[in-house]
């Protein structure tokens, strides 16, 4: 795991709990290898492979699970942990920040977290989302403009907690 290689343009940026919960579906998908391989056993104990739909079904799996864990596996090898003294103040990767929509006058918090830690019913919406993507390396008391399917919204940055 990188520790602050934030020029690396394979870094993958992503908060402690994000971390834990990578490393946690490794071992969970990895778990599964044994599985897997006792369905390829049993499906390649019929002799006629031409026409073996079990078979099919078990590589195909076993194909699937392998690319899983490769994704996580690179992920984990390009983890970067983002701290808040990194972020001087600017909303990154576990910053929850807190939204006014100025002509609704409406305030919305959120968390700032990875694709994989999505989880909207909990607030945490991802940094490559229309919103994360504005409020990105913003400061409180910024404005920013969210591109939204319905037109642009103009928000004020007002707290951004690291």
């Amino acid at each position: 795991m990188n520790n602050n290689d934030s020029k690396n343009s394979d870094a993958y940026f992503v908060t402690k709990d994000g971390l834990a919960k990578l490393e946690d579906d490794l071992a969970q998908l990895k778990k599964q290898r044994p599985e897997i391989a006792e369905s390829l056993r049993v499906a390649m104990q019929d002799k006629d492979f031409r026409e073996n739909a079990p078979l099919d079904a078990a590589r195909d799996a076993q194909a699937h699970l392998e690319a899983k864990i490769r994704n996580i596996e690179t992920q984990l090898r390009n983890a970067v942990i983002v701290s808040a003294e990194e972020k001087q103040g600017k909303a990154h990767v576990g910053s929850k920040v807190t939204l006014l929509n100025i002509k609704k006058q409406s305030k919305q918090i959120f968390e700032l977290v990875t694709q994989s830690e999505v989880d909207p019913k909990n607030g945490k919406i991802s940094i490559e989302s229309p919103v994360g993507v504005a409020v990105s390396n913003h400061i409180a008391g910024d404005e920013v403009i969210v591109n939204t399917p319905s037109g642009d919204v103009k928000f004020q940055l007002i707290d951004v907690v690291n």
